[in-house]
């Protein structure tokens, strides 16, 4: 990925999902911790059904029930960012425990995209936010065009 070269901390993740759970007055119970450890092994842009298949493997006696609301939990205390790039399903990206930031461009073809870094485009953010009046505590950039894959997108062709 161009110009993202940090990872999340996954110890990082742990201490501030159990931290929100506490503020909520909520538990780190076994089950969510199964979930946060199979967001761990799924990578990047999962959705929720690949987490719960890695969290069955965890533990078989995991519901999408216990995964759905554990994600809402994750997204709702920062840990989470549910992304929708056009797709059925909405998909997950960790973005707590010190994960560097990035944007993307999606394909509205196919939905295949691209994260990006450029701190040409980030400075410009930040002067237009100070010259409305705003100070930054943070943004999510999505860019749509045509398929980073060209005449070999795969929707592309049907049309």
């Amino acid at each position: 990925m161009a110009g993202v070269e940090k990872g999340p901390d996954w110890d990082e993740i742990c201490k501030e999902f159990e931290a929100y759970l506490e503020r909520c007055g909520q538990r780190f119970t076994k089950q969510r911790q199964i979930v946060l450890k199979a967001v761990s092994f799924a990578g990047t842009h999962m959705d929720a059904e690949e987490i719960l298949q890695q969290a069955k493997k965890i533990d078989s006696s995991i519901g999408f029930a216990t995964v759905y609301r554990t994600l809402q939990l994750m997204t709702a205390g920062g840990i989470l960012a549910e992304l929708n790039f056009g797709g059925e399903r909405r998909s997950f990206e960790v973005v707590g425990g010190g994960s560097e930031h990035h944007d993307h461009l999606i394909c509205t073809d196919c939905g295949a995209f691209v994260e990006f870094f450029d701190s040409e485009v980030e400075e410009l953010q930040e002067r237009i936010a100070k010259k409305l009046g705003f100070t930054l505590t943070g943004h999510r950039m999505d860019l749509y065009g045509n398929c980073v894959r060209g005449e070999n997108c795969p929707r592309r062709r049907k049309q």
